[in-house]
């Protein structure tokens, strides 16, 4: 098979060498009909071809027919010298999928059209968390010294922030290969400064934050709280309600966080007891800072909650609460979910 292809490519290069219009429709119908990539796969999963920068047309066809997608470097190349004349060829990591013909190649890689990449960062993930999937990800380029929360909030905010949690949009960003960790910290930096703003201008004017950035500590915890989005409505009233008389919070999240790497999976006494900036059963108000990255739907809970009496709730451990007006409800709810 190999030595047919090999002999079709000598006889179109022969036919395009003569000058002939036989040969110039020949390479022309190779071109752009008859070189379908050799790829047995998926068309919904591509193979990705990385041309390194300063590549040429040469190393590049050289390149496609080692691994087999385009039969023949040599004509591959004089193909592109003669309908791509005079375009250059762009860097980059590019899709090839079974339908592409070596024009279908070459015009991505001269119109630089690279595949995109996508990152998925989930509400309520940490930034810790964020900076594990950007340094597994082989095609986004990590800061050799990485960012701690402090030095990229003092990037992002022009040190108007002290720490990074809570001020980057958990949602799924694409980028192309290359592009940097700053860079898409910076997109979703922006993006929660948009979101932010626009669900700060049209919110519940009684809900007890001073400013933004309160709205989104108050969001963190809603958001690390509740994975229901019926119940984010709820669980924001019910610490509004808290803050509206002077309650604590006391929200068990707020005190994982707070213990960093010493939690050591489950919430001891010494724990609860244990003073610390985000420990909410020892502190009155909001903590300093958020202590995860809230989503919008958990920031317009916040800025919009619903209208209730409770001041409590417990987890029926099945994902959803059980909402209290008073302590003695809250304490018969704990007996029957948790304590049996």
């Amino acid at each position: 098979m190999k030595k047919t292809v090999l002999s079709i490519s000598l006889l179109l290069i022969i036919l395009l060498g003569a000058g002939t219009a036989a040969g110039y429709a020949a390479v022309n119908w190779w071109f752009y009909k008859g070189s379908s990539v050799a790829l047995a796969t998926d068309a919904e999963q591509p193979l990705l071809f990385q041309v390194p920068r300063g590549s040429n047309p040469r190393r590049i066809a050289q390149a496609l027919a080692a691994d087999d997608l385009i039969p023949h470097a040599k004509l591959n190349e004089l193909s592109f010298r003669l309908f791509f004349r005079g375009q250059r060829v762009q860097a980059g990591v590019y899709a090839i999928r079974p339908t592409d013909t070596a024009a279908n190649i070459w015009q991505r890689i001269v119109s630089g059209r690279q595949h995109l990449f996508s990152i998925t960062f989930v509400e309520g993930s940490e930034f810790k968390q964020w900076q594990q999937q950007l340094a597994e990800h082989e095609h986004i380029q990590v800061n050799q010294d990485a960012f701690t929360a402090d030095e990229l909030a003092s990037i992002l905010t022009d040190g108007e922030h002290a720490h990074v949690e809570g001020l980057l949009f958990p949602d799924t960003y694409r980028f192309y290969a290359g592009t940097t960790d700053l860079q898409i910290y910076q997109q979703a930096y922006q993006r929660m400064q948009a979101t932010l703003s626009e669900l700060w201008l049209n919110r519940d004017r009684s809900v007890p934050v001073a400013t933004p950035y309160e709205s989104l500590i108050l969001a963190s915890i809603i958001e690390k709280e509740t994975g229901a989005e019926e119940e984010r409505a709820l669980v924001a009233s019910v610490f509004v309600n808290r803050l509206r008389t002077g309650m604590r919070l006391q929200s068990d999240p707020t005190i994982i966080y707070g213990l960093g790497d010493a939690y050591r999976g489950v919430i001891y006494r010494s724990d609860i007891q244990q003073t610390t900036a985000y420990n909410t059963y020892r502190i009155d108000g909001l903590p300093p800072t958020p202590i995860a990255m809230p989503g919008r739907a958990a920031i317009a809970a916040t800025l919009a909650p619903a209208e209730s009496e409770y001041f409590y709730f417990v987890s029926r451990n099945d994902g959803t609460h059980v909402f209290s007006r008073t302590l003695a409800e809250h304490n018969r709810a704990v007996q029957r979910y948790q304590r049996n």
